[in-house]
């Protein structure tokens, strides 16, 4: 059966999209979550490049809120549907937040990333995960989307 590229409704062909986004998550057709991950991630970069070039005007406790509030936002968000997915795509969102944590901390590649992110009492991204998920109500009206 060849793959469905449209539909025909009221005699006009919509052509079908390979990803669409709902709430602020990117779904594409497979349910891979590539595209959302990598959306996040690219969102992410440009605010911590951007908070780069600002980092030395603030102090530590600024600097951290601040990061939080730019960043680990945009990880937390919607980060439940992730459960299930390929490690890759969570590794991709872990280097978005090793990166955080080392223009917060003003450190280079000499400190492991773990040691920034225990330093800061951060999760990493997979255990943000797990950890939303066992806190998150068992209702039926609220599942996890698995991948």
């Amino acid at each position: 059966m060849p793959d469905l590229t449209s539909v025909s409704v009221a005699d006009t062909d919509i052509k079908l999209a390979g990803s669409v986004k709902i709430l602020g998550a990117t779904l594409d057709s497979s349910l891979t979550m590539g595209p959302h991950t990598k959306a996040v991630s690219k969102s992410c970069f440009y605010h911590i490049r951007s908070f780069r070039q600002i980092r030395s005007a603030m102090d530590h406790p600024t600097a951290v809120s601040i990061a939080l509030a730019l960043v680990s936002s945009r990880l937390d968000y919607a980060n439940s549907i992730l459960s299930s997915c390929p490690q890759k795509h969570i590794a991709r969102l872990q280097r978005v937040q090793n990166a955080l944590a080392r223009v917060v901390s003003q450190q280079g590649y000499h400190i492991s990333s773990n040691a920034l992110l225990e330093q800061f009492h951060w999760l990493p991204v997979e255990w943000r995960i797990r950890f939303k998920l066992s806190t998150q109500s068992t209702s039926p009206w609220s599942p996890a989307i698995p991948c």
